[in-house]
C-alpha cells in the first residue's frame, strides 16, 4: 500500500490566504498522511527585514504571527501518521540574520526564533534548518528517489534549474510561488523524475507589486510513495475550493 505524502509552502502568515490554508486544512484531515512537510516560509518574519514595511500594509506582532503558525502545525501533525518536517525558509533565516546583526536579538533568539518556538514540545517532527555550518545543502530525504528543499532557484526556469542539481532525484520546492511541474527520464535508470514548484498559500498578489500579473499560484502537492516508484500531483485552489486526485472536491 502506498504513502501518501502531502506538501506545501510558503504561506507567509501574516499574508496567508485563508481560505487557501483552510482547503489545506480539510485536505489533510481527509486524507491523513503518513508525511507532511512545510517547504519553508511559514512565517514571513517581515518585522526583521532589512526592507521597510510595504506602505499601506498593517504591522502584524510576530508573536501573533508565531502563534497562527504553531496552531497549523498542531492541526496537520494531529492529522498525519508518521512524520511532520518544516524545511526552514529564507525569511525565517531573516531573524538569524537581525539576531547577529543585534545584541538584543542575540540575547532574545531562543524566545523569538521559528527553529525552536515550531519545534517545543513536539515529538515526530524534523526540522531542517535554511542555513548549513558544514555547507551541505539543506534539504530533506523523503524517500531513495524524492527530495525536498525551500528552494535552490527563484528563475523563471526555476523548476528545470532545480531538476538539474538534484543529480537524479526528484525533488518538490517551494520559493517561486509558482505551480509547475518538469519531468524528464532518468538518465542513471529507474522511475521518470520530476521537479515540482508546489504553489503557495499566501495572498497570490504580492503585496510589493506594482499592478502587473504575476504567476504566483494558491495550490500543494499530494503524492503517493509506492515500495518502487512514485506519483505526485499538483492541486490548484481555485477559489474557495480545490479538487483533489481522487476526484474529491474540497470546499473552504
Amino acid at each position: 500500500m502506498a504513502k501518501i505524502l502531502v506538501a506545501f509552502g510558503d504561506i507567509h502568515y501574516p499574508q496567508h490566504t485563508a481560505v487557501s490554508v483552510e482547503i489545506l486544512k480539510k485536505t489533510v484531515a481527509r486524507l491523513k498522511p503518513h508525511i507532511s512537510v512545510s517547504l519553508g516560509d511559514l512565517l514571513d518574519c517581515g518585522q526583521f527585514s532589512q526592507h521597510p514595511p510595504t506602505w499601506g500594509v498593517p504591522e502584524t506582532d510576530y508573536e501573533a504571527d508565531l502563534k497562527e503558525a504553531n496552531g497549523l502545525i498542531d492541526f496537520v501533525q494531529k492529522h498525519t501518521r508518521e512524520r511532520i518536517v518544516l524545511i526552514e525558509g529564507n525569511h525565517e533565516y531573516r531573524l538569524d540574520r537581525w539576531a547577529a546583526q543585534h545584541a538584543e536579538g542575540r540575547g532574545a533568539y531562543n524566545l523569538l526564533a521559528p527553529r525552536i518556538q515550531l519545534m517545543r514540545g513536539r515529538r515526530g517532527c524534523t526540522y531542517i534548518p535554511y542555513g548549513s555550518a558544514n555547507g551541505r545543502y539543506p534539504h530533506w530525504k523523503v524517500n531513495s528517489r524524492i527530495i525536498a528543499v525551500h528552494g535552490w532557484s527563484y528563475a523563471v526556469n526555476a523548476a528545470r534549474r532545480h531538476l538539474q542539481m538534484s543529480q537524479g532525484k526528484s525533488v518538490l520546492f517551494g520559493h517561486t510561488h509558482h505551480l509547475c511541474t518538469v519531468c524528464q527520464q532518468n538518465i542513471f535508470g529507474g522511475d521518470t523524475i520530476r521537479a515540482i514548484s508546489c504553489g503557495c498559500l499566501c495572498n497570490p498578489v504580492p503585496l510589493y507589486g506594482t499592478g502587473r500579473p504575476v504567476e504566483w499560484v494558491n495550490g500543494f502537492v499530494i503524492g503517493y510513495l509506492g515500495r518502487r516508484s512514485d506519483t505526485l500531483f499538483t492541486v490548484d485552489i481555485k477559489g474557495d475550493f480545490a479538487i483533489l486526485p481522487d476526484g474529491t472536491e474540497i470546499m473552504a
